[in-house]
């Protein structure tokens, strides 16, 4: 990339530090992503690369709801059955839509509550039928976390409407989160919560019983929350008040996939001295591949450099018996000059 390029994509962080008049003023900074245009005029197609500074969408940490529909904590008793309230975690499941044009129909939310009974209710599974409920047409995982129900519209216990409610679900920001599912009423604030979808091996040979389950981060450094039957995790987001109210903490929501839960998660909790400590006390082991081919290497290299030393001691042999050859001809011409 050139230095023109570099310098239009970060423009040194143009307008990003504005000198403020007096004291307790605020100054915004000035993003302007459109580009001038008058009438008659060829539409601007904008610069590229996009620079990062000026034309980046404005930062945000305010709470973004998606309004979904609330389905019922349970399939056995229709719509009359209860549905999530605020502060449960929601899941949405992936199918292909009914229609080609898909375009103006809700999403469902189902509660954690649901999915654990309906999981419940299909037994342990092998790998045939593990495929089979949670996995999509196309092999991907069927059921996302889809954020925090922020509030419900329209509830109907008694089906009086015959309609379902809308939960208004917090994707990204603030949000109260229900500790009824956590092993602890509270938290500390800064603290991370994940979930988890745990595999425990049951009596049938082949087959494990699932679930998904809550933790915090500092249940891992703990040693209260084991890793070792976690198949897939998620981080929800970052605990920003433990004790909010009775049975509730508040959530900054921001829900993304653990790649490597056994690696990750026991150094989210860490800071510090204590991070210093666990990465002396564990450090980073190589795959097995990986040190295979590092010893294979090594050997490889101690061979050539056992080669190359063996040549150079042949040569210095070589060129040392030369030398005295040498000397012994040149001594044998003094003494035969000295006797004639």
């Amino acid at each position: 990339m050139s230095v023109l390029n570099l310098k239009r994509k970060y423009e040194g962080l143009a307008n990003y530090l504005q000198p403020i008049g007096a004291p307790g003023g605020v100054s915004v900074t000035g993003l302007q992503p459109r580009q001038p245009v008058a009438p008659g005029g060829a539409i601007p197609g904008g610069f590229r690369p996009i620079p990062t500074s000026s034309q980046r969408p404005k930062p945000t940490n305010a709470t973004i709801v998606y309004a979904r529909t609330a389905m019922p904590h349970t399939k056995h008793l229709g719509r009359v059955a209860l549905s999530m309230g605020e502060g449960d975690l929601v899941f949405t499941e992936r199918f292909a839509p009914a229609l080609k044009d898909p375009m103006g129909q809700n999403v469902k939310a189902y509660s954690l509550q649901r999915i654990n009974q309906e999981i419940e209710e299909a037994g342990p599974m092998d790998a045939a039928e593990y495929a089979k409920f949670f996995l999509a047409r196309d092999k991907t995982f069927k059921y996302s976390p889809d954020g925090i129900v922020n509030n419900l519209d329209g509830e109907d216990p008694l089906n009086e409407y015959k309609d379902y409610a809308i939960a208004n679900v917090a994707i990204q920001g603030f949000v109260r989160f229900s500790t009824l599912a956590l092993p602890q009423k509270s938290a500390r604030n800064g603290d991370k919560l994940f979930l988890a979808l745990t595999a425990r091996a049951d009596a049938p040979a082949l087959k494990k019983t699932y679930k998904f389950e809550f933790f915090l981060a500092s249940h891992v450094t703990t040693g209260k929350f084991d890793l070792a039957p976690v198949e897939k995790c998620w981080r929800l987001g970052r605990v920003v008040d433990g004790n909010q109210s009775k049975n509730m903490i508040t959530v900054c929501v921001s829900v993304e996939p653990v790649e490597n839960a056994a690696v990750q998660l026991k150094r989210e909790w860490l800071s510090g001295a204590k991070a210093i400590a666990f990465e002396q006390a564990n450090p980073p082991q190589q795959p097995v591949a990986a040190a295979q081919a590092a010893a294979g290497g090594r050997s490889a290299l101690a061979a050539a450099g056992n080669a190359l030393a063996g040549a150079m001691l042949a040569d210095a042999t070589a060129d040392a018996a030369r030398d005295t050859v040498e000397a012994a001809t040149d001594l044998v011409g003094a003494v035969g000059g000295l006797l004639g």
